[in-house]
Parts: C-alpha cells; structure tokens; sequence
C-alpha cells in the first residue's frame, strides 16, 4: 500500500490550507470566504470545503493581483414626467421626507372593494 502522503494529490481544510499557504494575510476564514462567493476554484464534498495545492496557489494568485477600483454608478437624471391620475382613496402626493400624513384605509383584495 501506498503511503498517505503518496496519493496523486491531498485535500486540505480551511485551517490546514492557511496553514500550507503560511501567510498572515490569509486566514481560514478568508478560504472560507472566496469558497462561498465561488470566486476561485475549489473542491467541494457536501457542505465541506477541501483544497488542493493547485487550488491554494490560484487562491495566492487571485489575491496577488493588483485591485482595480470600481467604478461608481450613475445616478439616472431625473425627467419630469406626467403625475399618475390620483385616486380617492390614497393622498394625491407623496410625502416629503420628516413630513407627517394622515393614514388612509385602503381595502385590500380578500375582501371587495367598497364602492
């Protein structure tokens, strides 16, 4: 029989695969984290999470890589537009933030709707 540490290839845990990395930057719960989200490969039996030393190196990889900052969204402008016809049963304008209205009854659907 072939020694353990013979075998094609060794799945480490979290723990361990910080450990063989042997960095202060990555911790276990980092692994954790980049298995979750499925940014890098990994290697998955069940719920638990195991990593080659193929898979750890694409993980230093991945972490090496210089950030790029991304970049913010754009606030739509805002077109004025027509105002929806009011109804009576709720208030024809909506309120302003720090602006108190008055509650309307509104019937839902389950019962009718009073006419």
């Amino acid at each position: 029989m072939s020694a353990p540490d013979e075998a094609p290839y060794r799945l480490y845990t979290n723990a361990q695969g910080a450990r063989r990395i042997n960095s202060a930057v990555i911790k276990a719960s980092t692994l954790a984290r980049l298995a979750r989200k499925g940014v890098v490969p990994c290697t998955r039996n069940g719920r638990k999470v195991a990593w080659t030393s193929e898979q750890l190196a694409g993980v230093v990889a991945y972490l090496a890589r210089p950030t790029q900052p991304k970049p913010k969204p754009k606030k739509p402008e805002r077109t004025p537009s027509a105002a929806p016809a009011p109804t009576s049963s709720r208030p024809a304008r909506t309120a302003q933030r720090g602006e108190i209205t008055p509650l309307v009854a509104v019937p839902g659907r389950r019962y009718g709707r009073t006419a």
